[in-house]
């Protein structure tokens, strides 16, 4: 199995079971969030593989990279006696939120509350299922979650929001090395 193809497997997955089910907002280009007229607006979060873009490398019809869930993985092992291999799969979410849009803005630190609300879906789609894109799930590893952090500590990235899951996936080992091509 190509770990490109597992790769691409998972975040097209991503998209439709978690991306699809929340609208979060988008931050605005040019404007600052609390001007008085700011009409902001909600997007699904974009689903993003190994890393998120800087604004300068977005493709044209993504406007933001925030919201957005992000599929990495942590670390592989092939298992040459089962025929068997495991992959530890890291989603990076991550959310905007300055505070209370309405008739007026109201700037808050309340916009934490978005993040959580994206990583309860990721992980309610993770936990509810036994296989993505035909990829078993491993439920003798813990599904882990997390709020980032730097040096063990939470960092301040107002009005930025960022948390993690975690879990492991096992696919059988069979490398198909003169199909790889098309994945480069």
């Amino acid at each position: 199995m190509s770990i490109v193809k597992i790769l691409d497997d998972v975040t097209a997955w991503a998209r439709e079971n978690i991306c699809s089910k929340i609208a979060l907002k988008v931050p605005p280009k040019g404007t600052e969030p609390n001007d008085y007229d700011y009409a902001y607006k909600t997007a699904n979060p974009v689903a993003f593989t190994m890393y998120v873009p800087t604004e300068d490398k977005l493709p044209k019809d993504i406007p933001s990279a925030f919201p957005s869930l992000c599929v990495r993985f942590i670390e592989a092992n092939d298992d040459l006696g089962t025929m068997t291999g495991t992959i530890g799969i890291q989603f990076l979410l991550s959310a905007w939120n300055p505070g209370k849009h309405g008739t007026e803005f109201e700037r808050n630190g309340e916009g934490w509350r978005d993040i959580w609300n994206f990583t309860d879906i990721a992980l309610q789609a993770v936990e509810s299922v036994t296989n993505i894109s035909g990829y078993k799930i491993d439920r003798s590893i813990p599904v882990k979650f997390g709020p980032l952090t730097e040096q063990e500590a939470v960092p301040d990235f107002y009005p930025f929001w960022f948390t993690w899951v975690t879990f492991q996936l096992t696919y059988p080992l069979m490398r198909d090395i003169e199909n790889t091509q098309e994945f480069l």
